[in-house]
């Protein structure tokens, strides 16, 4: 552990820079985060800190100075909010707000599936935050259900900028990047990363949060899992309203196209695709829906006042 940082006896640093570590709360492929403690303030902060055995490795600390550089310059209520940093090797570390609730893939676990509206209502909150990065010519690449946040107010925000990309300087051709289970075709051929690869992995988000399950195995067999998705068709989902059937599985089949010239071609083009089908249902704000549905699951506590009765329609 380098001087930046005093440690405990479980390997866990009890201070890095002026905050107070508290627990560790996730670890990835790039680094570890905490949960941490600003002394100074008394606000509670995320940091993520580059692993040990990449501290001295220039490829490694130039991803991790890259995402420094890509976190810092963003800012809008559906991207985790960049607070500090300090990048001074081996000292390094990205401090972002502490966002009180889960990760989507911890979320699913818990509830296993979510009502089509509900699903729609996290995705559409989702790709604000995909095309406010697409706004500033940056793709986030590696948008997986680890990969985004619902806090306890409804708030769905997107985090992790380990593999973002600049449009026009990196594009990843030839190399396998992502994660398994949310590949899109570009992730594992020769082509390059583009705005459409992260609308891709927001129908693959769509499609586990109504059915409970991934459309495409995961797996590293890069030739399987591209005849997957060129043979893909969008399974029935099950829904007891023909008409929202209808309408996801023409949306899914959109987002899902192998090919990057048949999916939306931005992410307010699929924003509006998800819109078009709340308005329907009369839900006019994504986050209420969200809430009630963290209500109900008793995963806050209620009593939840809004009018979001409609989130159900259509369930299985």
């Amino acid at each position: 552990m380098s001087s930046n940082q005093a440690t405990t006896s479980q390997n866990i640093p009890a201070k890095i820079g002026p905050y107070k570590v508290v627990a560790e709360v996730g670890v990835g492929g790039l680094g570890r985060v905490f949960r941490g403690i600003d002394e100074r303030n008394g606000n509670s902060v995320a940091i993520k800190v580059l692993h040990d055995k990449y501290a001295r490795n220039s490829k490694f600390l130039g991803i991790f100075h890259r995402e420094l550089l890509i976190v810092s310059s963003l800012h809008h209520k559906h991207i985790v909010s960049y607070l500090d940093s300090f990048f001074n090797p081996p000292d390094c570390y990205i401090v972002t707000e502490f966002v009180d609730g889960w990760s989507g893939y911890s979320f699913l676990k818990q509830v296993k599936r979510v009502p089509p509206l509900v699903g729609l209502c996290i995705v559409i909150d989702m790709l604000q935050g995909i095309d406010h990065l697409h706004l500033h010519d940056t793709i986030h690449s590696d948008l997986s259900a680890a990969n985004y946040l619902i806090d306890k107010k409804g708030r769905i925000l997107v985090t992790d900028f380990g593999l973002a990309c600049r449009l026009e300087v990196e594009d990843y051709r030839n190399y396998m990047i992502g994660t398994p289970g949310y590949y899109s075709p570009e992730h594992i051929s020769n082509e390059p990363i583009v705005q459409q690869t992260d609308i891709y992995c927001a129908g693959l988000i769509l499609f586990e949060l109504v059915t409970g399950r991934k459309i495409i195995p995961a797996s590293n067999d890069r030739h399987q899992t591209l005849e997957l998705m060129r043979r893909l068709k969008i399974p029935a989902l099950g829904l007891t309203d023909p008409a929202m059937e209808k309408a996801l599985n023409k949306l899914l089949k959109t987002a899902l196209a192998f090919s990057v010239s048949r999916r939306y071609q931005s992410a307010d083009l699929m924003m509006f695709a998800c819109y078009e089908i709340l308005k329907r249902y009369n839900i006019r704000y994504a986050r209420h829906a969200i809430k009630k549905f963290l209500v109900d699951q008793a995963l806050v506590p209620g009593p939840y006042e809004g009018h979001d009765q409609a989130i159900y329609h259509g369930s299985p």
